[in-house]
């Protein structure tokens, strides 16, 4: 849902795709960009002296809209910022076709650390009121200067290991599952050591399916509800976390508040604060984890087994 504002925007996606990457004017491969996670991977290069790095963007609006919409003076703005740096910029893109910008988005090495959010907002005179954004990128990009390859840091990972070998985990280590996180990246740990786990979870018997795909969801809940509750907790103010702790609650907020913007849904959960949603979150965390589906199939598979005993 877009936010509400007071006067007219458009109601269709603004896309930005990334059409080169070039370091101090070298074209790089575009094996670094990930089109799926809008991310870009320049960390550990075969060059670690760089000075600049060039992004050539390609940006699209719902050109029907902006013929027919109420405002004038377009002008798109792509934008960089890094939280970790304080640093933001902005540069003017160029209007090739109607609905369609053009333009170079340059990062130099001394200005950032990290992890660098490429978006960008289409702003225009509305209702003679100059400079109003009436659009912003619906996913920006990501240009990791940390990561190896495109691959977004805010995955979920997932190992096994033995609860009782691990300093972090030893004190749980009768549980059969725990949700580990750091800044970079959240882990689901399965414990190696719990009688039955791995076989069931890795079975791949059909007979086993109901109960692996229960015991599946029933993790996932779990991790998706721990997840969840961490990430609200990073909220600073109404701004929406970095890395996997973000994404994690774009991802859920829309099941939790159907009816809000996803900025509205943020300020719910700062003002109700996190203990007062847990039903919502329980419900969100469910959702993700299809725990309907194979809470089902579990139990129609144990009326199966209890009619044939009979």
């Amino acid at each position: 849902m877009k936010q509400i504002t007071p006067y007219p925007v458009l109601a269709g996606e603004v896309t930005m795709t990334v059409r080169e990457v070039r370091l101090d004017d070298v074209a790089l491969s575009y094996g670094i960009v990930s089109e799926q996670d809008h991310t870009i991977a320049l960390h550990l290069l075969d060059r670690e002296d760089w000075s600049v790095v060039r992004l050539a963007l390609d940006v699209q609006a719902p050109r029907h809209e902006l013929d027919t919409g109420p405002w004038y003076s377009l002008a798109f703005l792509a934008t960089s910022s890094e939280r970790r740096t304080n640093t933001h910029s902005a540069v003017k893109l160029m209007m090739g076709q109607p609905g369609q910008w053009t333009g170079d988005v340059e990062l130099h090495r001394d200005d950032h650390f990290d992890r660098v959010q490429i978006s960008g907002r289409l702003v225009a005179t509305v209702e003679d009121v100059p400079g109003r954004v009436i659009a912003t990128v619906d996913q920006p990009w990501i240009v990791d200067l940390r990561a190896r390859v495109a691959t977004r840091r805010d995955s979920v990972q997932t190992r096994w290991v033995n609860f009782t070998d691990d300093p972090e985990l030893v004190w749980c280590k009768t549980d059969p599952w725990a949700v580990t996180t750091t800044d970079e990246a959240a882990t689901l740990n399965l414990n190696s050591a719990f009688d039955g786990l791995r076989g069931i979870l890795e079975s791949i018997k059909a007979a086993d399916r109901p109960m692996r795909e229960a015991l599946g969801a029933q993790i996932a809940v779990d991790m998706w509800a721990t997840l969840f509750n961490e990430a609200a907790h990073h909220v600073e103010g109404h701004e929406w976390p970095d890395g996997w702790r973000g994404q994690v609650l774009r991802r859920m907020l829309p099941d939790l508040f159907p009816q809000h913007s996803p900025d509205d849904a943020l300020r719910e959960i700062v003002n109700r604060g996190v203990g007062g949603i847990q039903t919502r979150v329980l419900h969100a965390a469910a959702k993700q984890a299809r725990m309907p589906r194979s809470l089902g199939s579990f139990i129609r598979s144990l009326q199966n087994t209890g009619l044939d005993d009979e």
